[in-house]
């Protein structure tokens, strides 16, 4: 969905879901860069990516897919808690808090309650490019400068006015699409996702 300022919005209602290959969840991808088409897509598949942020729904205990050579950044999206094991080591995650890891390294997930829980999901390949997930609470003016890396910005709770006039609710994804984008939050929960290719 893009608007008059060209900003384009990602709804995951409108997003087809995939379900994970053991049962545990399904994956609907939000955008994704390829070497071969570096325009941010939110309709294509690629082994072949550069990076890619998805959103997945985990609906039972599992262990993640091992991914040689990417590095990933996990956000808890829903309230959580939801227990992780990476790489031997325990945490308990509420939203908007983050754990970042290598592809390589063994994880695992527990939910502690009967709902469903949703992970925002960074993925950036080693030696092609670097990303990472900041976490801010906003009331308030941001301006979002692509230029500076910001790919992307998840609304995890509260409300965003874009410039045109469109508001964002919960789980609405902003690709930065546009040379710069002003939004103005009202007690926002904010996933800013930053790419940098190296």
């Amino acid at each position: 969905m893009t608007g008059p300022s060209g900003a384009r919005v990602v709804l995951p209602v409108h997003l087809p879901q995939t379900a994970w290959t053991n049962g545990a969840g399904y994956t609907r991808e939000i955008s994704v860069s390829t070497k071969s088409d570096p325009q941010r897509s939110s309709d294509r598949r690629s082994a072949d990516y550069e990076w890619r942020l998805s959103l997945a729904e985990l609906t039972r205990a599992a262990d993640f897919s091992i991914l040689p050579g990417i590095d990933r950044v996990f956000t808890l999206a829903s309230p959580g808690p939801l227990a992780m094991t990476v790489d031997g080591i325990e945490c308990t995650l509420r939203r908007g808090q983050r754990v970042e890891f290598t592809g390589e390294v063994a994880v695992t997930i527990e939910l502690t309650s009967p709902e469903p829980q949703l992970g925002l999901n960074l993925m950036t390949r080693r030696g092609s490019c670097t990303g990472w997930t900041s976490v801010q609470r906003l009331n308030g003016k941001l301006a979002l400068d692509p230029s500076a890396g910001v790919a992307a910005v998840t609304v995890l709770a509260g409300t965003v006015l874009l410039s045109d006039g469109r508001k964002l609710t919960d789980l609405a994804t902003l690709v930065l699409d546009v040379p710069t984008e002003e939004i103005e939050a009202e007690a926002c929960l904010l996933a800013i996702t930053t790419v940098r290719r190296v």
